[in-house]
């Protein structure tokens, strides 16, 4: 059976990397909701009788497609986040279980060294005795 190769500081170091990363792309979503937020405002109004020109309290079309596009795309973002730190989480629980198993694992092997009765040995007999 094959050996696992998990190096439980080489997994500390990636969840660490991807926590920089997601501070960098909270940023980038804020500066990205900022852009939009200014594209909106400068994209101005069509005024009755062809005039242009932003209007107080008035949207135009433009503004109202980037509004509608950033409702429909705002889930989308928030679930990306979701699943890094889902993905994360992940990691680092399977890592700890990987742990476990190895110190499980280890005090067996000294269970059996120390000698303990072995299940497949004859009843009675010590580890090492044959």
């Amino acid at each position: 059976m094959p050996g696992w190769d998990i190096s439980p500081s080489g997994v500390g170091t990636v969840v660490s990397n991807v926590g920089d990363v997601m501070t960098v792309l909270n940023d980038i979503v804020k500066a990205y909701s900022d852009d939009i937020e200014g594209a909106a405002t400068s994209a101005g109004t069509l005024a009755p009788g062809g005039a242009s020109g932003a209007h107080k309290g008035q949207t135009g079309l433009v503004a109202a497609a980037l509004a509608e596009f950033m409702t429909g795309t705002a889930e989308e973002l928030q679930f990306v986040g979701v699943r890094i730190g889902n993905s994360v989480n992940g990691a680092v629980e399977a890592t700890v279980a990987y742990q476990e198993g190895d110190l499980e694992m280890a005090a067996e092997l000294q269970r059996r060294a120390s000698g303990l009765v072995r299940p497949d040995m004859p009843e009675g007999w010590k580890a090492g005795r044959l």
